[in-house]
């Protein structure tokens, strides 16, 4: 009989352990296979009834809509309780809801419409808000897509929980779980890369070398603290070479799946990747500031030498200090602002380099971030089309009669789904201007790459559809599709004006000024609060959809 390798019987060992989770559906995944196992659990507030009021609902809803995926009115109770400062304390303290284990649940785990269902319900309904919320912005940095890539939905899934499990880690962590994932091992071809061989033909492959530097850590130029770019004779430097390229990409040579006997093979996309030393490039090399990897390192030794060094590059902390404020704040942070996250980028005040919790603290409590336009006139930032649903839903109560949400092809209807960007290069860029007064003040307003006439008419005649035919209470609706609850809207319609309030104040913090409320009111008057849909539905109706349709909602300011 011949013998097996150690390889060889740690790869049948897990492949048996995949086939048991299969047959045996009610055993949980061992630990080793994936650490982020706890499904969507609802959220549960501490009861605090004789708690004097902390923050001011506005106030609350403006935090909100920026730390969550939308204000809703029991988060908002919850805030005016407590400082921001303490609910961002109480959400870094959470426990982390995992997609994976959510998607488990479902009747087909490999089906892509439940990876997104699952998405939405997460976003919609999970208790670690700020975690979740964290998670999309860094799934926009940190880009892999379904889209023309091959990977499966579990590895998405995958992939994603190692965004929401360390949201509130350590980017080190983010970065090396991120190289070694096998989605980002599929998507930017470092699965499978292999060292030059001339006679073959092969070479290297640049992709993720390439992005990992320009995209997800230091970017093109080098930069101050500040986010401002260094001039050397009035010339921006460049943070790499051509030549730091193809040293990066032969350090990343030799991975493959964690399953796998040959080099080639493998189905294990819940590991990290593993090296094939036969298949790494042993030669000495030199990155970016001279940073010397020797010959003969192995894949691992050469790669922690990499991730350390673009992980400690003065460039880190600025660029995705900026990166966070945009996707979560403003298009547009003083350097003031990115200076100081940037700082507690660098040291979170007890030594610890890209301490995440620090971080995103810094992005959210920020004067400029809790001021607005009172502190930075050229505040604000056009909300994501997901976004707009995902607030919709929360404050609406929004859900199928089973209690998931499934909107299954959002990118057909609004433009954006998640992990389905058309690039890596996300659905818009960070220093994106539409031609016109803001790229003539200099200014940038990334979402806006997502505005173009087809756009804008497909997510208009959506956002009509949702606000007017997907209620409770409407005979034709399709009950099993996502459906809000309207009945607290209607019973304040009777009075026009303490509808379009209680709507401006849940959706926007009474940010619609009185040019907009006071002719939405006169309209909502000359409709008949007694109609064939029933008391009070057609103002709520209107009402919602043209708050929601408002350049003062879509610019969240």
């Amino acid at each position: 009989m011949k013998s097996l390798n150690s390889r060889q019987v740690a790869a049948n060992t897990l492949k048996l352990g995949l086939l048991l989770s299969l047959l045996l559906p009610g055993i949980a995944q061992a630990d080793a296979l994936a650490d982020c196992f706890d499904p969507l659990a609802a959220p549960v507030y501490p009861t605090t009834p004789n708690v004097p009021a902390v923050t001011t609902q506005p106030a609350a809803v403006r935090f909100l809509n920026m730390a969550t995926f939308g204000a809703s009115p029991q988060d908002v109770n919850h805030l005016s309780k407590m400082t921001f400062q303490a609910w961002v304390d109480e959400q870094l303290a959470m426990k982390a809801s995992c997609h994976l284990a959510t998607l488990n649940e479902t009747q087909d785990n490999n089906q892509r419409e439940n990876r997104i269902e699952v998405w939405f319900r997460h976003a919609v309904t999970a208790p670690d808000q700020l975690r979740q919320r964290v998670a999309f912005a860094l799934s926009e940095v940190f880009v892999v897509s379904d889209v023309g890539s091959g990977i499966s939905t579990n590895a998405l899934a995958v992939y994603y929980d190692i965004l929401v499990r360390n949201a509130f880690g350590n980017f080190r962590d983010i970065l090396e779980q991120v190289t070694l994932s096998p989605a980002m091992g599929k998507y930017l071809s470092t699965l499978h890369n292999q060292k030059a061989d001339r006679k073959l033909g092969i070479r290297a492959d640049e992709n993720y070398a390439r992005e990992v530097m320009q995209l997800f850590t230091i970017g093109l130029v080098q930069l101050d603290t500040t986010g401002t770019p260094v001039l050397q004779n009035g010339i921006t430097v460049p943070t790499y070479t051509q030549t730091d390229v193809e040293n990066s990409a032969k350090v990343l040579t030799g991975w493959g799946l964690a399953d796998s006997v040959s080099f080639f093979d493998g189905i294990e996309w819940r590991q990290s990747m593993v090296s094939f030393e036969g298949y790494h490039d042993h030669s000495a090399k030199t990155l970016l500031t001279n940073v010397a990897v020797p010959a003969a390192g192995k894949a691992p030794a050469d790669l922690k030498i990499l991730l350390d060094t673009l992980f400690n590059h003065p460039n880190v902390g600025p660029f995705i200090g900026r990166r966070l404020i945009q996707r979560l704040v403003t298009s547009n942070p003083s350097p003031a602002y990115i200076q100081r996250v940037a700082e507690a980028f660098n040291d979170n005040g007890a030594g610890v380099r890209g301490d995440m919790k620090a971080v995103i603290s810094a992005v959210l409590l920020d004067p400029e971030a809790v001021g607005g336009a009172k502190v930075n006139p050229k505040f604000g930032k056009l909300r994501e089309p997901l976004l707009v649903l995902t607030h919709l839903w929360r404050v609406l109560g929004g859900k199928a009669h089973d209690g998931r949400l499934p909107y299954y092809y959002p990118e057909s209807s609004i433009g954006q789904a998640p992990l389905s960007s058309g690039s890596v290069f996300n659905f818009f860029r960070p220093d994106y201007a539409p031609s016109g007064k803001i790229n003539d003040q200099g200014l940038f307003a990334p979402e806006f790459q997502l505005v173009n006439d087809a756009n804008n008419t497909r997510f208009y005649n959506e956002l009509f559809s949702l606000t007017h035919w997907h209620y409770v209470g409407y005979q034709w609706a399709d009950q099993s599709s996502v459906l809000i609850n309207i009945n607290n809207l209607a019973k304040r319609a009777q009075t026009p004006s303490n509808l379009v309030n209680y709507l401006n104040l849940v959706f926007t913090g009474n940010k619609l000024p009185a040019t907009v409320t006071t002719p939405l009111i006169a309209y909502l008057r000359d409709l008949s609060f007694k109609d064939n849909a029933g008391n009070g539905v057609n103002r709520s109706l209107e009402a919602l959809y043209l708050v929601l349709s408002s350049p003062n909602y879509l610019i969240q300011r």
